[in-house]
C-alpha cells in the first residue's frame, strides 16, 4: 500500500492554510467595516459644509457659525485618523493575503509530490503485475 512519508507535514499546511484563510477573512471584514466608517465621515463633512454654506448664505447667527466650524473641523481631525485605520488595516489584510498565497503554494507543492509519488506507486504495482501475468503466460507456453 502506498504511503505519502510527507503525510503529516501536508496535514500540518493545510492546518495553517485553514487558521490563514479565517485571519484573512477577518482581516478584510475589519478592512471593509473601517473603509464604511471613512464613508461615513465624509459623508457628514459634506453634509455639514454644505450646511454651514446654507447658514451663511441665510445669514446664520455668529455662534452657530463657529459651532459648525469647529465640527467641521472636528470631522477633519477624524476623517484623517479614520484614513490612517484605513490604511493599517489596508496593510494587515495585504500581508494576511500574501502570508495565505504562500502557505497555499507550500500545500500545492506537497500535494503535487503525493500525486507524483501515488503516480510512481501505481506504475510499480502495474509494472510487477505485467511481470507476473508474463512469467505465468511463459510458465503456461512451456
Amino acid at each position: 500500500m502506498y504511503k505519502f512519508n510527507l503525510q503529516p507535514l501536508l496535514n500540518h499546511r493545510r492546518y495553517q492554510e485553514e487558521i490563514l484563510q479565517k485571519e484573512f477573512t477577518e482581516s478584510k471584514e475589519f478592512l471593509t467595516e473601517e473603509q464604511k466608517k471613512l464613508r461615513i465621515i465624509k459623508q457628514k463633512k459634506r453634509e455639514y459644509s454644505q450646511e454651514l454654506q446654507q447658514r451663511q448664505r441665510n445669514d446664520g447667527t455668529v455662534s452657530e457659525l463657529i459651532l459648525y466650524f469647529r465640527y467641521l473641523d472636528r470631522l477633519s481631525k477624524d476623517l484623517d485618523n479614520q484614513k490612517h485605520r484605513v490604511a493599517i488595516a489596508e496593510k494587515q489584510f495585504n500581508k494576511k493575503r500574501k502570508d495565505l498565497i504562500g502557505i497555499m503554494k507550500k500545500r500545492k507543492t506537497l500535494e503535487k509530490l503525493k500525486e507524483k509519488g501515488w503516480k510512481g506507486f501505481q506504475h510499480r504495482m502495474l509494472k510487477k503485475e505485467r511481470d507476473f501475468m508474463d512469467e505465468i503466460a511463459a510458465k503456461q507456453v512451456n
